[in-house]
Order: structure tokens, then sequence, then C-alpha cells
């Protein structure tokens, strides 16, 4: 099992380059997203000895667009109706309209019990709670289409999405504040104690679990790395929310 690493590099390198057309297509719309896929690609060579198949890839681009859209419409952002619709009709067209309506109605249930803001540590700790199950079942769900189940390196693909979303709500905390949204900045009354409470949050998505091959280990010290950077910088880029909160 020694050259175990060295093979998950090689392959890893070789969905990355499969996978670089991803960055200028219209589907998925982010390089996110496109990283997304090309970490699943990444997964099913490893554990099937064969890449996922161009269908899926773009069915996988198509149902992230399709989470891309729905988070927005739950948040009151822009959202294209026109879009909304005709992903949801292309993927039931895939064959996968069982599958999106389940991660819909799932989805509507979390968003239901969006958990209030402005609290105090319990208050976090339900905001994280939440933010959590919604990364999961985006995770989870795009792991089922790619992979058909679930498995140790999934995990780590969450813990990537949750540093890469506690990066999101440092840079968005003024827009979440005053749209009233949930998220790790906005959770606590104290600004000072939810980004005391962000960075421990942060530390512990930043641990690699047991069994997570060398590429994914090697992405998530990358943006755990990125994430602490963030957050020793919030306090300066907040600071006027900061001294306003503190009279």
């Amino acid at each position: 099992m020694s050259d175990r690493p060295v093979w998950a590099s090689i392959v890893s390198l070789a969905c990355l380059l499969r996978g670089l057309p991803l960055f200028f297509h219209a589907a998925p719309r982010t390089p996110l997203r496109a990283l997304g896929i090309i970490a699943l690609d990444t997964l099913h060579v490893l554990r099937r000895s064969q890449p996922l198949s161009r269908r899926r890839i773009s069915e996988l681009a198509m149902f992230l667009d399709l989470e891309g859209c729905t988070n927005a419409l739950w948040d009151h952002k822009g959202l294209c109706a026109a879009e909304y619709l005709t992903l949801r009709q292309q993927l039931k067209h895939a064959g996968l309209g069982a599958r999106m309506e389940a991660y819909l109605r799932r989805l509507r249930e979390l968003e239901s019990r969006r958990p209030s803001i402005g609290g105090d540590h319990r208050t976090f700790e339900e905001v994280r709670s939440y933010r959590e199950a919604v990364a999961r079942l985006s995770i989870d769900t795009a792991a089922a289409i790619a992979l058909d189940d679930e498995d140790c390196e999934t995990d780590t693909l969450f813990r990537i999405l949750m540093q890469c979303q506690i990066i999101d709500d440092i840079l968005d905390y003024p827009a979440d504040l005053a749209a009233r949204l949930p998220s790790f900045l906005t959770a606590s009354a104290s600004l000072p104690q939810a980004m005391e409470l962000t960075a421990s949050a942060s530390r512990h998505y930043a641990a690699t679990p047991e069994g997570c091959v060398l590429p994914l280990r090697l992405a998530l010290g990358v943006v755990s790395a990125m994430a602490k950077f963030v957050i020793g910088a919030a306090p300066q880029r907040h600071r006027q929310a900061i001294r306003v909160a503190s009279w």
C-alpha cells in the first residue's frame, strides 16, 4: 500500500487536467463547483478504476447549478426563474428527478427552520448545525449522483466546503447582517465572540479524516490555511462594525 499516495496523486493530476475545460463551460457556473466535480471524478477513478462519464459530469454540473439557484432563492438573492425551471426539467429528463425532488424536499425542511441570528453561544451552535446540515445535504446528494454512496472522502469534501462557507461568511458579513441571514458571523450578537467561535469551528474542520487520500488532504490543508488567513484579517476588515458593537 506504500504506493497508494503516489497513485492517488497521479489520478488527481490526471482528473484535474481532464476537468480543466469545466472552468470554461457554461455549466457549472463557478470554479468551486468545477473543482467539486473534479474531486468526485478523482474519487470515482480511485474506487472504480474509471473516470466519470461525460454524461454524468454534465448531470453533476446541472445539479450543482440547481443547488446554487435554490440557495439564492432561499436567501432572497437574484435568481433566474427560467434557468431554475430549465435545470429542473433537464435533471428530470436525465433520470434524476426523484433524487432532485428528495434534495429539494429536505432542503425545504431545513430552510423552513432557519435559526435566528444575533444571539449567544447557543445560537451560534444552532446556526452552525443548520449550515452543516445544508452542506451535508449538498455533498451527500452530489456524491450519490457520482458515486452511488458515501465514504470518508466525502467527509473531507464536507470539511472543505465548510471552510469555504466560513470564508464566504466573513467576506459577506455586512450583506448577510442586513438581510438577516444566518451565518457564522451573524449568529452571535457579539461580533468578537462570533469571530472567536468561528475560528474554533474552522480548526475543527481543518482536521483530516482518517483514510483521506493525499490530494484531498492537501486540498483541505490549502483551504484551511486560506480560512485561517481570512479569519485573522476579519477584525481589521470589520473594525467599524466591531467599534459600533462595543459602544
